[in-house]
């Protein structure tokens, strides 16, 4: 009778382990998640949206002036800095973290009927600002901020407005 109870409760472990498992693989697709990156996760869930997947690895570049300057062909970074509340002079020479998730939950969702693309930037270990962007192949443009706002939601500018300050800021 006991080896019985011992079998049952082994296999009831047993089981249990193997869901825990699959759960873990349908969350994170089965990708380790470095200490840094999981701060990020941990913010992104701070925010309110569920991770459906990450990306385990980053993209990381350090952070110089010139690749503000308009018509350096430097388009992305500049849309990125663009939508966040921090100055990108803080980050002069620093090494920069980017951790793409994709989230559901987000107000991008509704409004491409998708999951959204997150996209946390860290520095130094600790979370620096972000970008979304819906998660389809068929769209183009720049990213929103980490909350989904626009460029001229943030800045209170048009986009000519803002491009006329950044110029000025900027310039080589």
């Amino acid at each position: 009778m006991k080896r019985k109870h011992i079998w049952l409760w082994a296999g009831i472990g047993l089981s249990i382990l193997i869901l825990y498992s699959f759960m873990q693989l349908s969350v994170h697709s089965g990708k380790p998640m470095s200490e840094e990156q999981k701060i990020a996760a941990s913010y992104v869930k701070s925010l309110g949206y569920k991770i459906v997947s990450h990306s385990s690895k980053p993209i990381t570049y350090t952070l110089e002036k010139s690749l503000l300057a308009p018509g350096s062909g430097a388009t992305p970074y500049i849309q990125t800095w663009s939508v966040q509340s921090q100055d990108p002079a803080n980050y002069y020479g620093k090494e920069i973290v980017t951790y793409r998730f994709k989230v559901s939950g987000h107000p991008l969702d509704r409004m491409y009927n998708t999951n959204t693309a997150l996209f946390v930037m860290m520095s130094e270990g600790k979370v620096i600002g972000g970008t979304s962007f819906p998660d389809r192949n068929d769209l183009d443009g720049a990213p929103y901020s980490i909350d989904g706002k626009t460029l001229e939601e943030i800045t209170g500018h048009s986009f000519g407005e803002w491009r006329e300050q950044w110029a000025k800021k900027y310039r080589k």
